[in-house]
């Protein structure tokens, strides 16, 4: 049970993008934030999964979850699920990433929750499925399992909030947002290393128990390092441009 009162940034979707990782590292530390909660995927799609995984586990997070793509980096299954860009992604992540980096992904959590928030990378439904929230039909079915006020999540890439009262409403994202009392909500941090929101700039959330707020951060980095890398890694072209759009 968490006991703290201190903000806690929570941060998803790093997607082996170290540039992007850290800006938003050193956005955090311009916020005095030292508790961290990272919600999966630090692999996969980037060409730095191994510095990225460094990074994160060298900021002794609070907890780390699994991502669907972090699943499949640390395993040799077939990939026939995902797209030919993910793909490339994973394999490239898989013959990066040591046997011991590897034993340390399997064994990452699916879910964890902490005083009255839950953490999670896809959903609560049925977290091991991976399945996308997108829209108030989905949050509707992912609250069934929310057994805390708050749940933070990740996995699609875009930052939003759900609210459950008499009925599911989603609210725009913009800067801070105050939860109501007698409500619960889902919170979708962003992406670190790939947002798809149509904003370029890294995305992630500090959550401030005593005000009861989240905020949504963004964050400026190095895109065009970032873009040069993923060629000279081999990694198909899309996986550059689709940096600069947003998507």
């Amino acid at each position: 049970m968490a006991t703290s009162t201190e903000r806690i940034a929570i941060f998803s979707d790093v997607h082996s993008n170290l540039e992007a990782l850290d800006a938003v590292l050193e956005d955090m530390a311009d916020q005095k934030i030292t508790r961290r909660v990272c919600l999966g995927d630090v692999v996969g799609y980037g060409p730095d999964p191994v510095a990225c995984l460094l990074r994160v586990r060298a900021l002794s997070c609070l907890k780390i979850l699994l991502g669907n793509h972090d699943y499949e980096s640390a395993r040799d299954g077939d990939l026939e699920h995902f797209r030919d860009v993910a793909q490339a992604g994973v394999f490239y992540s898989r013959s990066q990433l040591s046997p011991e980096q590897k034993i340390f992904i399997r064994n990452l959590p699916l879910v964890w929750s902490d005083g009255d928030y839950t953490v999670v990378h896809a959903t609560l439904a049925d977290p091991a499925s991976w399945d996308y929230i997108m829209d108030t039909y989905d949050a509707e079915y992912h609250f069934n399992f929310q057994e805390t006020r708050l749940c933070f999540c990740g996995h699609t890439h875009v930052p939003k909030i759900f609210e459950k009262g008499d009925e599911i409403r989603e609210y725009p994202v913009k800067n801070t947002f105050k939860f109501k009392p007698g409500m619960s909500y889902l919170v979708n941090v962003g992406a670190v290393g790939q947002p798809r929101d149509l904003n370029k700039k890294a995305c992630y959330a500090i959550y401030d128990p005593v005000a009861n707020t989240v905020e949504h951060r963004r964050c400026n980095y190095d895109l065009k390092r970032t873009k040069d890398k993923i060629l000279k890694a081999g990694l198909p072209e899309f996986l550059a441009q689709r940096l600069a759009l947003g998507r």
